[in-house]
């Protein structure tokens, strides 16, 4: 294993660890808040089935410098590391943040012979991001959510950077990348949240929730029946899949590199 740091076109060094090895190039990228380690139990088993395992520490995470977060910037960051190491068409997969990473990667790099997005979604933007609602209940399922978020929000001290990275979400909107999609994307819903055990949590709040999981789902159909480089599963874990059914996770990524590397 080795370990690099690459500097990006705009000055930031970003943390990176290699496998080495002659397999096809496995890139995996984490989620907000995490570094590469996130990835200490997919990894292995990725590694032991021959492939060359490459992981990233995004910017402004774990050894990578601070940096302000940026679509683009983070898009140039992965381009760096492909680039520097020499991978040849390295299948992208990314948890979280580091999913719609691989979204946006899938939508600009048609040689690409497969994208994951592990749960990466958006935050409800309307009432149409809820699915088994009729309109009443849909627009109180979002007043629901909005004001829990609130609540949050009003709990935390101010952080100009979280503030800099939620507006990067303004006019970003993932599903219309999906559409975009120019090489195979495979999206992996959790079918749980990890709230949803919450006893403080209000019943409307949890079933918002599930409704929203549930718009999701209809809105990936959706795409998948438009583009056909785009196809999605669920997995019946919450948000940390890769944490708590690595093993599942692997055989699914192996069996979709063989058939596409």
């Amino acid at each position: 294993m080795s370990e690099h740091l690459i500097r990006t076109p705009d000055g930031v060094h970003v943390a990176v660890r290699d496998s080495g090895g002659d397999g096809p190039a496995a890139l995996l990228l984490h989620g907000r808040g995490r570094d590469s380690q996130d990835w200490h139990q997919v990894a292995p088993l990725l590694l032991n089935a021959g492939l060359r395992v490459v992981t990233m520490d995004l910017r402004g995470h774990g050894g990578s410098d601070p940096a302000p977060w940026g679509w683009d910037e983070a898009l140039a960051d992965v381009e760096s590391v492909v680039n520097h190491l020499g991978l040849t068409r390295p299948a992208v997969i990314g948890h979280s943040l580091g999913g719609m990473v691989a979204t946006l990667w899938a939508r600009s790099h048609a040689d690409c012979p497969l994208a994951v997005n592990l749960d990466g979604h958006q935050d409800p933007k309307g009432p149409h991001d809820y699915a088994g609602l009729d309109p009443d209940e849909a627009l109180a399922a979002h007043a629901a959510v909005t004001a829990f978020f609130a609540e949050l929000d009003a709990e935390e001290e101010p952080d100009p950077a979280l503030e800099q990275y939620l507006g990067t979400f303004e006019g970003f909107d993932l599903v219309e990348v999906y559409r975009a999609a120019r090489c195979p994307l495979l999206v992996v819903c959790a079918e749980h949240d990890e709230d949803e055990e919450d006893d403080e949590l209000s019943p409307e709040v949890v079933e918002a929730f599930a409704a929203h999981r549930r718009g999701l789902v209809r809105d990936l159909a959706a795409v998948s029946a438009q583009n056909p480089l785009v196809s999605f599963t669920t997995f019946p874990t919450t948000h940390e899949i890769h944490l708590e059914a690595p093993e599942d996770l692997a055989k699914l990524l192996l069996g979709r590199i063989g058939t596409t590397a």
